[in-house]
């Protein structure tokens, strides 16, 4: 009997140590996947086009089923943040607040049409360019639209932005308006880049810095899209999008504009606040439009109407 009872006391012990030894074997892996969650695309570096997360990119958290109804995701990304205000108005608003604002009110216009949503920043963070372009390039079937208040300019208007490189520079045909180009008005913004091409290493990759290159026409046809609807929201603004060097565009390797209001000058605060309602509205009514090629309905039974 005493026989009987140490063996039946060794046994519990083993097993209740089990847990704990399965629990130590996990964490190394655990571990491994939050260190390379953290790690980011550095410039000139290589990515892959359209591809799932990977050490090339942080990861993203994965999204339920009812968010990927549309198989689409939409990253908005606020301008700025942290220690860098953008523009300032002369009561002492700051770009990096108007534009987190506006991200939100977008948002929710988005959400609406059941799209997967992204924000680059939810609060006063200032992720840097490869950080912002890493979060989009580490997801399939994106669009990237970067929010942007201008320092001056026609107050109540606004325009929509895709990336030319500067090889392909021509005069901006809008400038007649008087609303400054987004190029024109945040230096930091643009970048000067090599017009040489991309030079493929890998098949299915490309060069960080030309990421947008494969998505140009893609792009435009967003900005199209986006400023026929701005155009009809902000009496003023011009009919058609403008091509330009944006620096955060560059690097994007999927859709991608940049919208930017007029302007941060004003003594009423109130009179930004109303814009953000229209802007959401014509941003999700030019995703709505773009998107729709790509998700066609279902086609009838046995061809029916």
């Amino acid at each position: 009997m005493g026989r009987a009872l140490r063996l039946f006391a060794l046994t519990s012990t083993a097993l209740l140590s089990l847990p704990v030894l399965l629990q130590q074997a996990w964490l190394p892996q655990k571990t491994l996947g939050s260190v390379l969650s953290r790690i980011q695309a550095p410039s000139g570096a290589l990515l892959r086009q359209n591809t799932s997360p990977s050490i090339d990119a942080p990861q993203i958290p994965q999204s339920t089923p009812a968010e990927e109804a549309s198989g689409l995701t939409v990253v908005l990304d606020p301008a700025h943040g942290g220690a860098d205000f953008g523009a300032r108005g002369p009561t002492g608003l700051a770009e990096s607040d108007v534009v987190l604002d506006f991200a939100r009110a977008a948002r929710i216009a988005l959400e609406a049409q059941r799209l997967r949503v992204l924000l680059t920043r939810e609060g006063n963070q200032d992720p840097s360019f490869d950080n912002r372009s890493a979060m989009v390039n580490a997801l399939h079937n994106a669009i990237f639209i970067s929010l942007h208040v201008s320092s001056s300019g026609p107050v109540g208007t606004a325009r929509a932005y895709y990336y030319l490189f500067p090889s392909s520079v021509t005069p901006d045909a809008n400038s007649a308006s008087g609303a400054p180009s987004l190029a024109q008005t945040s230096a930091a913004t643009v970048v000067p880049q090599a017009s040489a091409p991309p030079t493929s290493v890998h098949k299915g990759m490309i060069e960080w810095d030309h990421a947008q290159r494969p998505s140009i026409d893609l792009s435009r046809q967003l900005a199209d899209l986006a400023q026929a609807e701005l155009a009809r929201r902000f009496r003023g603004s011009p009919e058609t999008p403008v091509a330009a060097p944006v620096r955060q565009l560059r690097t994007i390797a999927s859709p991608a504009i940049a919208i930017e209001l007029c302007s941060i000058d004003v003594t009423d605060a109130k009179r930004l606040d109303q814009m953000a309602q229209p802007l959401a509205e014509a941003v999700a009514r030019a995703v709505a439009e773009f998107h729709y090629p790509l998700a066609p309905p279902t086609p009838a039974p046995n061809g029916g109407h």
